[in-house]
């Protein structure tokens, strides 16, 4: 058939397009939420400053619930800001907090279940400071040490002295920085 009779053909009822998932998006698995997991993010919750005693329950189950759907960011400052009293700017603080410590308790889980035992500290070249416009002189000495962590090797059950004492990569209020599974077959 030529092009201009294909051109003079009546168009054929368009084909179905179903909306499709991004190909790089990650589905969460939900049983990856252990009840370690569970039971640091209340102890998490129970340390945060400023909370009375009659949220925590309230906070666990909207923090608990946003973890399990994948760092629902939005849903558990929608919670939080729901709480009498509790500033906007204070509730996407906790919820960051709160997230960051379950999805690095989450990560080393994952990957002490396949055998890495050791990861590489990696700066995220971000000031690890809550307001970097406003820096307290903790916050410029977390950011300095942080600095100076990155690329050190660190047991993964341990964690690595920065700082003063223990930690992990963005588990600390301001802290932007990730880490690197070291594979046990390579040299690193």
């Amino acid at each position: 058939m030529s092009w201009l009779r294909r051109l003079m053909q009546p168009f054929s009822k368009p084909t179905e397009v179903k909306p499709s998932r991004s190909p790089f998006a990650v589905e969460f698995d939900p049983s990856a939420v252990s009840e370690g997991v569970k039971a640091n993010l209340l102890r998490n919750i129970e340390l945060l400053g400023g909370i009375e005693k009659k949220h925590i329950s309230q906070i666990y189950e909207a923090a608990l619930s946003s973890v399990l759907a994948g760092r629902d960011h939005r849903s558990l400052v929608a919670a939080l800001v729901s709480i009498e009293g509790m500033p906007q700017d204070r509730a996407w603080e906790i919820a960051r907090n709160l997230h960051n410590k379950a999805t690095e308790q989450i990560n080393r889980e994952r990957q002490s279940s396949i055998g890495i035992t050791h990861a590489i500290w990696m700066y995220a070249n971000a000031s690890c400071m809550k307001d970097p416009s406003h820096p307290t002189e903790a916050e410029i000495q977390q950011d300095a040490a942080h600095k100076a962590a990155n690329g050190k090797r660190y047991d993964l059950s341990k964690g690595l002295f920065v700082n003063g004492k223990w930690t992990r990569p963005g588990v600390e209020e301001g802290c932007k920085c990730c880490s690197r599974a070291v594979l046990p077959w390579t040299k690193e």
